[in-house]
């Protein structure tokens, strides 16, 4: 159709007063153009016919699958244009019915009652389907980078963890690793829900499943975990790229992408020689550098990089299963643009609820400790990690403590599980109170000390007598480290040597071993905080 348009404006070139044959041969392009759109037209009524010539369900609904309980729960899948769909749950002996849009699709919602089961749901279509061994409880969403697709079988305990991995209560999914330029309706690959045993767990998220064991051992009740994650992933890969490409504030990530694409050919080229330079000095023995890959050869290389590519391929499918919660561990590979995060990540969770239809509760994991590229931007992508808190029934788990600066993967992951269910438990089934972690608000000079408030706890506690990693800094940049105690739920810090400080910060570096807690065991947030000058 372009080339057809193309032609008109070649061929007669918008004369104004055209002869006979100019006519003609206008008239002849516009009969080749509507025959065009006519050939599509019928073409695409006919795929329609044959693409959904039977009853076809998401992935996500299947045998095995766990419903949000007490909720109207979204139901959808395809048949053919104009079928009626009927929807029945055993547990209520009730009939749900849709009929297909011209596209095919039909969706409904289906009330699920309190947690329980097995149940059983039958489907009529063009096809019969009847799901089995389904349950109804709390469904959970897990994602991020290489720290939440950590399986059980990479944990150092996980010949006794795969001992005690047979829970008939918990549900698994595994979104199966996709990459895709346009919104996808179904996975790439098939996939479906596993009832947890040592088996179907071993290669999970073992943070996810740690944090179902104790949701489950809690609540009793149901746990369905779904988990998409991918390694080496900035935060940009699991945003909408259409979000992306019209906000402008988010428009950095597109446009670093696509500029990596413009130098691509030519640093490739150049990469490639200076590699076969490098070997023919190392046949020689000669002395040589190391070369190292550009920016452009190492991001094009992993097309799971791209702006949207994950939200497309992993994460539309599953919209808009009905869930209880989010859960997102990532910022590894996001350090080095850290001043944008802090609007991503906000970004990310409204479009994920506008996806999901849902305005679920998020738990954000902050960045932990490790020796990373530049202490100061993973300090700055932790702040922005913090500030999530701002958002709607959004609560951040400090992991500080529990990292390894000599390996980016900790390879216990219990203790990031326990974290994110203690505040699941605590603010959003309110079974626990003890789920706060302590954030600095405010830091004032009085005399020769700093006093810094806190809020979200009563009682500071220092563990191992003397705080580690507390740092001020004075009016001409020069930072010391310092020696302070606590008082109730404030931090006294000595600086009798200091003259005007202007700074004080805590864990902020790479390698610290944070020791402040509440009376709990609840390690305090990293912070850095102006120094004002006494109130009274």
């Amino acid at each position: 159709l372009i080339q057809t348009l193309k032609d008109i404006w070649l061929n007669t070139g918008f004369c104004k007063c055209p002869s006979n044959s100019c006519i003609l041969k206008i008239f002849n392009i516009m009969k080749k153009f509507f025959v065009n759109l006519l050939v599509i037209f019928l073409l695409s009524i006919t795929s329609f016919g044959t693409l959904y010539a039977k009853t076809i369900l998401p992935g996500l609904i299947g045998n095995d699958m766990v419903l949000k309980q007490k909720s109207k729960v979204a139901f959808w899948g395809w048949d053919k244009p104009g079928m009626d769909i009927s929807v029945e749950t055993s547990w209520n002996n009730r009939k749900y019915v849709a009929k297909t849009g011209l596209d095919g699709k039909w969706n409904m919602y289906i009330s699920t009652p309190e947690a329980g089961g097995p149940y059983h749901i039958l489907i009529n279509g063009t096809d019969r389907i009847e799901l089995n061994n389904v349950l109804i409880g709390e469904v959970w969403f897990t994602s991020g980078q290489s720290n939440m697709g950590w399986s059980i079988i990479e944990e150092k305990n996980a010949e006794n963890i795969l001992k005690n991995a047979d829970h008939a209560n918990i549900r698994l999914f595994h979104v199966p690793r996709h990459v895709s330029d346009r919104k996808e309706s179904v996975f790439g690959k098939n996939a479906v829900w596993k009832e947890c045993n040592a088996e179907t767990v071993r290669h999970f998220s073992a943070m996810s499943y740690h944090f179902a064991v104790f949701l489950q051992e809690q609540l009793n009740v149901p746990i369905g975990i779904i988990s998409a994650s991918w390694a080496g992933t900035g935060i940009e890969s699991w945003l909408s790229y259409d979000l992306q490409a019209s906000d402008d504030n988010l428009r950095k990530a597109t446009d670093r992408w696509w500029k990596w694409k413009k130098d691509f050919p030519h640093d490739s080229i150049a990469y490639a020689e200076k590699l076969a330079l490098q070997e023919e000095n190392l046949a020689k023995g000669t002395a040589r550098e190391i070369v190292k890959k550009p920016k452009s050869v190492h991001m094009l290389e992993r097309p799971h990089c791209k702006p949207g590519s994950l939200y497309n391929g992993m994460v539309h499918p599953c919209m808009p299963y009905t869930i209880s919660g989010l859960i997102w561990y990532q910022g590894e590979n996001s350090v080095e643009w850290a001043d944008e995060y802090e609007y991503q990540l906000q970004s990310m969770i409204d479009s994920w609820r506008a996806g999901f239809h849902l305005d679920f509760p998020v738990l954000v994991g902050q960045l932990t400790n490790f020796n990373y590229p530049s202490a100061e931007r993973a300090a700055i992508l932790r702040d922005a990690q913090l500030k999530a808190r701002e958002k709607k029934d959004t609560y951040v788990i400090c992991t500080i403590d529990i990292g390894n600066a000599d390996d980016v993967h900790p390879d216990d992951k219990l203790p990031f599980g326990q974290r994110f269910a203690d505040m699941a438990l605590s603010k959003i089934y309110g079974r626990k109170k003890i789920a706060d972690y302590p954030v600095a608000e405010k830091a004032v000079a009085k005399g020769d000390k700093i006093v810094v408030s806190f809020n979200l706890v009563k009682e500071l506690r220092i563990k191992g007598g003397e705080l580690n990693d507390i740092w001020v800094t004075d009016a001409t940049g020069e930072k010391r480290k310092v020696k302070a105690f606590t008082k109730r739920n404030k931090l006294i810090i000595g600086c009798e040597n200091i003259q005007n400080p202007v700074k004080v910060s805590y864990a902020v570096e790479n390698n610290v071993n944070a020791n402040l807690y509440n009376k709990n065991g609840l390690p305090a947030f990293p912070f850095t905080l102006p120094v004002r000058m006494s109130e009274k």
